[in-house]
Formats: structure tokens, C-alpha cells, sequence
């Protein structure tokens, strides 16, 4: 790895648990990666934050695992996933190789402020909220 760019990952790493603490939030650090707990509608959920590269933060958090959601209407549901991204465009869904949902927020490194971290951050429980009020609902699905 590259001093720069293993500067770069410090400084972003740094910097955003600077963001963190000046809000108060909770969170731990383990393997290069930043874990903060959250609880949104009395479930349990993990915000995850790590640096990639020289350019990008990533936050994420799993909504709901794959084998939780029946085939027949899986589909349906990333249909679903990209309406709401389309119809709001500050929450974003994803998918891992497995399948599992998630809400994430991709930010780049060298542009990154407070007022903006916390934009992308705040879009993860918002995502997660939306997901389980509107989206869940309508699919019959059990958030763990």
C-alpha cells in the first residue's frame, strides 16, 4: 500500500470519528472498520463505516438478510428498492453478492464536511425507516 494513500485512509478515518464524537454518537472500531448501534422502530440495526481506497467512505447497514425473503417475491422488491431510490434520492439500497438488503451511503473522502458526512449518514436510518413503515408492509416481510 502506498504511503498516500495509506494517509489518506488515516485522515479519513479520523475524521470521521471526529464527526462522530462531536454529536455524541456510539460507536467502536474494529479491523479498519467503524461500527455504530442503532435502533430504529425497537429493532437493532449496524451502521458500518470503513474508508476505500484513497476516495471513498462507505457507510452501511443490513436490513434484511436474503433467506428472509421469499423468491417469489424478491423481484418485486429490488423493483420496489429502485422506485424509492428513483422516487427519493437521498436514500440508497443496495445488494451484496448473497442477496441481502441494505441501506449504504457512499461518500467521497477528499470533498467530505460535516454538514455533508452527516447527510449521507442520516440516510441510512431514513432508508432503514422508510424500508421497514412502507416498504415491508407491503411485502409481508419480518425485520428481524
Amino acid at each position: 500500500m502506498k504511503i498516500s494513500r495509506l494517509n489518506k485512509e488515516i485522515e479519513g478515518f479520523n475524521k470521521v470519528q471526529r464527526y462522530l464524537n462531536e454529536k455524541n454518537i456510539v460507536f467502536f472500531i474494529k479491523e479498519h472498520k467503524i461500527y455504530i448501534p442503532y435502533e430504529i422502530n425497537e429493532k437493532k440495526f449496524q451502521i458500518t463505516i470503513q474508508i476505500l481506497g484513497e476516495n471513498w467512505i462507505v457507510a452501511r447497514s443490513l436490513i434484511i438478510k436474503r433467506e428472509l425473503v421469499k423468491d417469489e417475491i424478491y423481484c418485486d422488491l429490488l423493483k420496489e428498492l429502485l422506485i424509492n431510490m428513483h422516487e427519493t434520492p437521498e436514500i440508497t439500497f443496495d445488494i451484496d453478492y448473497d442477496g441481502n438488503i441494505y441501506a449504504s451511503a457512499d461518500m467521497r473522502l477528499d470533498i467530505i464536511d460535516y454538514d455533508n458526512f452527516y447527510s449521507g449518514f442520516y440516510s441510512i436510518p431514513f432508508g432503514i425507516k422508510k424500508f421497514i413503515e412502507k416498504i415491508a408492509p407491503k411485502y409481508n416481510l419480518k425485520i428481524l
